[in-house]
């Protein structure tokens, strides 16, 4: 009997604890609630302005009055004065254009609103994300950068434009919440300059940042100096396309033009929009592009910077002493001399028109894949076992795409670089067989098409860049539009 009633005790005990327990943390959670991070914009603006029926999400496509607009920055500030003494001093700054406190509420008119929450430092970072805006005026670009205020698809600066109610709530909340605050990508690829490899890696882990539910940076090898060589993925789809560039040094136009291909793919897929007449979203679900900007780093910051901005620098002087050779601008090989693009195994041992020593192009060194550089590239490409290769190189305007295909491969092959060169501009009916490079290996290794794309009618010369994007700006859509349409049919 004792026995039954002590655990009796025990039990109520533990009922009264349990409820008790559940009570305070019933109490905790609501309190987590009212005091810490918001769910989104709306209920953050609906638990300051709970009888206002204005601010909800149904109605947040009409635009909104100067009045309600105070209504809202008054409870968002929390002020102490009343809100007629509020919207006096409102006026008085100059906040509004007018007196009208009737009117609709301009852009221009809420961000000053917004700037009372969230003032710019003066010792901020200046990036870019709109292209015609006076930031002297008003310093759009420090709350793009911030998160507040969302930058349009255009990046255009519309400050006298009326605002709806949606908009109005964003500001609002996400000036007083920075936990509600959005991620803008600046413009961030500036290719019209000697790009060189530290302004790429610094680009590729802005452009990383700026969308990453887009990008996946990764490094697949490092160059004989160790430097390291990226590749960076864009989409999630199954087939994948790889595109590199500055395989040859002198040729680094290629690296800003893969850059810039690669933020613009990204960015009209983050917003949803067509480039041109391809649908970059839908074809992100379905292809999976691989960026390799520059395989070559150590010998573009030979091109660009000189023999005094890499190791090897006494051993590259002797080189091009040896060749007669006074600058380094026609400088293709890696740092030790050997071309990076004659050391695939496909063809190498009857290679033709080579150099037997170390030289600025030409030399296949003493056999395929001895540099790290070609190793990591001929690796990946095994890893990733792609649908497609684009290969980015300079000069001539010529699209080289022929290795002894035979069959129904070279019937492919013959589709895919015509359209290619439909779209570019570029001939096609020049052969080039003389093995050992990266293209000739995947058509025959990998039985897939890889073409190399040779961009613009000299090398390195920047005067040419507009007419070279203009050019080759749709060239990985088109390549993927392409493979999806040949898979379909096989």
């Amino acid at each position: 009997m004792i026995t039954t009633q002590k655990s009796n005790l025990h039990l109520f005990l533990f009922i009264l604890f349990f409820c008790v327990f559940a009570f305070f943390t019933v109490q905790l959670v609501g309190l987590i609630e009212v005091s810490g991070a918001p769910k989104d914009e709306w209920a953050y603006v609906r638990g300051l302005v709970d009888d206002d029926d204005i601010w909800v999400r149904e109605l947040g496509h009409l635009p909104v009055m100067r009045y309600d607009a105070a209504l809202l920055f008054f409870a968002v500030e929390q002020r102490k004065e009343g809100f007629d003494d509020y919207l006096n001093i409102l006026v008085s700054q100059g906040i509004f254009a007018n007196d009208n406190i009737w009117e609709e509420l301009l852009r221009e008119e809420l961000y000053r609103l917004m700037e009372r929450i969230e003032a710019p430092s003066a010792n901020s970072l200046r990036e870019t994300y709109f292209l015609d805006a006076k930031n002297e005026d008003f310093p759009v670009d420090f709350y793009a950068r911030l998160g507040i205020i969302d930058v349009p698809f255009d990046r255009h600066y519309r400050p006298n434009d009326a605002v709806t109610r949606y908009e109005t709530v964003v500001v609002a909340a996400r000036a007083a919440q920075p936990v509600l605050r959005q991620n803008n990508a600046p413009v961030i690829v500036q290719p019209k300059q000697r790009y060189t490899f530290e302004m790429m890696q610094k680009d590729l882990h802005r452009l990383a940042s700026a969308y990453p539910n887009l990008l996946t940076l990764q490094i697949i090898g490092e160059s004989v100096e160790g430097r390291p060589i990226y590749a960076m993925r864009l989409g999630k789809g199954e087939t994948s396309i790889i595109l590199e560039g500055s395989i040859h040094a002198s040729e680094w136009l290629t690296t800003p033009l893969l850059m810039r291909m690669l933020e613009e793919y990204a960015r009209h897929a983050q917003y949803g929009q067509a480039f041109g007449e391809y649908d970059v979203t839908a074809l992100l679900e379905e292809v999976a592009f691989w960026y390799i900007p520059m395989v070559n780093p150590d010998g573009v910051t030979l091109v660009l910077e000189g023999s005094g901005a890499v190791e090897h620098g006494a051993f590259v002087r002797q080189v091009a002493e040896q060749k007669g050779i006074n600058d380094f601008s026609g400088w293709k090989a890696n740092i030790r001399g050997v071309d990076l693009n004659r050391q695939f195994p496909t063809g190498w041992h009857r290679m033709v028109n080579i150099e037997k020593v170390a030289s600025p192009s030409h030399y296949k060194g003493t056999a395929p894949l001895t540099e790290p550089e070609a190793k990591a590239l001929f690796d990946f490409t095994l890893a990733v076992n792609p649908a497609m290769v684009l290969s980015y190189h300079q000069r001539g305007e010529i699209i080289f795409w022929y290795y002894r295909q035979e069959g129904e491969q070279l019937a492919r092959d013959r589709r895919i670089v015509r359209e290619m060169a439909k779209l570019t501009g570029y001939n096609w009916e020049f052969y080039l067989t003389n093995g050992g490079k990266y293209r000739d290996w995947v058509i025959t290794e990998l039985g897939v098409p890889a073409l190399i794309m040779e961009v613009g009618q000299t090398t390195g010369d920047l005067n040419e860049w507009d007419r070279i994007w203009g050019q080759n700006r749709y060239g990985g859509l088109k390549a993927a539009e392409l493979t999806l349409k040949e898979l379909k049919v096989e």
